[in-house]
């Protein structure tokens, strides 16, 4: 009987602590995991991803007009010397492992056609390739979207300068240009460069610098434009040419090296 009281006594004093301890325990870890699975994605975490956008920044996108696709530098180099003989303005321009002989470039894919239609017609075969300029993602603190929206409009205003230019260059083919055509390419050149905002994040300050340089560089060419459209020289075409194929190069291959950089 003694034994039995004692094993009794024991079970119960089981039962008193699985009551005491145990089962508080357990609801301690049932109201976790409950509070852990069902209220906590109802609360707004912070993520930075939530406070940043992305902008994607565009080069420019060139129409070239191919009149040759050599191997060798040498013979490019011949083949455009041929060119310049026949009063035909080119040059030569390597692509990966080939080098291309090119007689114009623009912006618009209908002005490329058209100028080669032109080549063709005076006996010189073409095609028109497309050479896509390379683009730069961006982030910014959505803090900062005003900013961005004016450096978004900056680099329109940038990108119509070339597009001008390319207009130019199409009508200085085959048409003398006017006084005043010039003088809209300078009031565009002026209104950028007198355009100066101040950027808080440091690749857009880069950026502007950058276009503002390419500015300066078209500027200066200008001068000698404005000179060749007056006397008539037939050199308008080339000096547009050359100032607008500089000035997207020097872009493009400004953001190739931020791509590089960050890759």
């Amino acid at each position: 009987m003694v034994r039995v009281d004692k094993e009794m006594k024991n079970e119960r004093m089981l039962e008193v602590l699985i009551v005491v301890l145990i089962i508080p325990l357990v609801s301690l870890l049932a109201g976790y995991f409950i509070s852990k699975d069902i209220v906590e994605p109802n609360i707004s975490k912070t993520n930075d991803s939530d406070n940043f956008e992305e902008m994607v920044v565009k080069g420019i996108d060139l129409f070239e007009v191919v009149l040759g696709s050599y191997s060798d530098f040498e013979t490019a180099k011949y083949q455009d010397d041929l060119m310049k003989m026949k009063g035909v303005y080119s040059f030569v321009s390597k692509d990966s492992d080939k080098y291309l002989l090119i007689g114009g470039i623009f912006l618009d894919r209908e002005q490329a056609a058209l100028f080669s239609s032109s080549l063709k017609s005076q006996g010189i075969s073409s095609e028109v390739y497309v050479k896509k300029g390379p683009s730069i993602k961006i982030a910014y603190d959505k803090k900062l979207t005003s900013e961005m929206d004016v450096f978004t409009s900056k680099l329109q205003d940038f990108q119509q300068i070339f597009d001008y230019m390319s207009a130019l260059s199409y009508k200085a083919s085959n048409d003398k240009l006017e006084k005043q055509e010039l003088e809209e390419l300078k009031r565009k050149v002026d209104s950028f460069k007198n355009s100066k905002e101040d950027f808080e994040k440091k690749e857009v300050t880069i950026l502007i610098q950058k276009t503002i340089e390419i500015v300066d560089k078209i500027t200066n060419d200008i001068k000698k434009i404005e000179i060749s459209a007056a006397l008539e020289d037939g050199n308008t075409f080339s000096l547009l040419q050359e100032s607008l194929w500089q000035s997207c190069e020097e872009y493009n291959t400004f953001l190739k090296t931020i791509v590089m950089q960050n890759q």
